[in-house]
């Protein structure tokens, strides 16, 4: 056989095998009694290696995590009447994040787990207008939202695809709730610039952060869901199930 066609070869054998975990991913076995604490173990020793991403599975660095954009819009029957478009957000502190408990129901394809991260911070360019306990807001400009003591409950409903006589899992949902300690808001250039009339929003909305966070916190856990969903598929729909949770001989 020529050399090209044995390169050709081992590299279509290569594509239908699927991938294998990255090394230093800890393994942990289907039947195991401790399978829960097994996965959170491993996941959160593999967060800090995914800090500057995954390039063979096309994940890029988590931490800055690189957002485009995101609209979050409160409707008139609520205390928060406003609209909230950001662009260009980076989003840290993930890799941080320490998982309290793990729950895997790999017959039904659901893993459920709870997280605590010290920090997030969320940074972008962002526009704004609306009304906040029926006192006007509006700008335009840096915006930096800082949760701190960040709880994070995960919920991962997927399903089998197979491909080559391999089975993998797809997660077709990923809920998460964002339950943080405390939120600090900043943004600058409110009202067109003018410093005092900004700096004293700046101090209602940080006196007020419980209530305006809960109020537009849908919007954040609907992108948190589709970036974290994107990159575990990533993962997930290129190792077969057997090479991550792994059978006993």
């Amino acid at each position: 056989m020529h050399k090209s066609n044995s390169l050709i070869l081992l590299t279509v054998i290569g594509l239908t095998l699927g991938k294998e975990l990255p090394d230093g991913f800890k393994r942990c076995r289907r039947n195991d009694p401790k399978l829960g604490q097994c996965l959170l173990q491993a996941v959160t020793d593999v967060l800090p290696q995914m800090k500057n991403g995954l390039p063979d599975f096309g994940i890029p660095s988590i931490d800055p995590l690189a957002i485009n954009a995101l609209t979050i819009q409160q409707g008139k029957n609520s205390p928060i009447n406003l609209k909230q478009d950001f662009k260009n957000i980076q989003l840290s502190g993930i890799s941080e994040t320490r998982l309290t408990k793990y729950n895997p129901d790999l017959n039904n394809y659901i893993l459920r787990c709870d997280g605590l991260t010290p920090r997030v911070d969320f940074v972008g360019d962002y526009t704004m207008d609306g009304r906040i306990l029926l006192l006007p807001i509006t700008g335009k400009g840096k915006a930096n939202i800082t949760m701190v003591g960040l709880k994070t409950v995960h919920e991962l409903i997927g399903e089998p695809i197979k491909k080559k006589g391999e089975v993998y899992i797809r997660f077709k949902e990923y809920n998460i709730k964002l339950l943080p300690k405390r939120v600090y808001l900043n943004f600058e250039n409110l009202f067109n610039g003018d410093k005092v009339l900004g700096e004293n929003m700046n101090r209602f909305m940080n006196e007020n952060w419980e209530l305006i966070f809960n109020e537009l916190k849908g919007g954040y856990e609907d992108t948190f869901s589709y970036v974290f969903k994107d990159v575990t598929n990533k993962i997930f729909t290129k190792v077969p199930m057997n090479k991550i949770f792994l059978l006993d001989e």
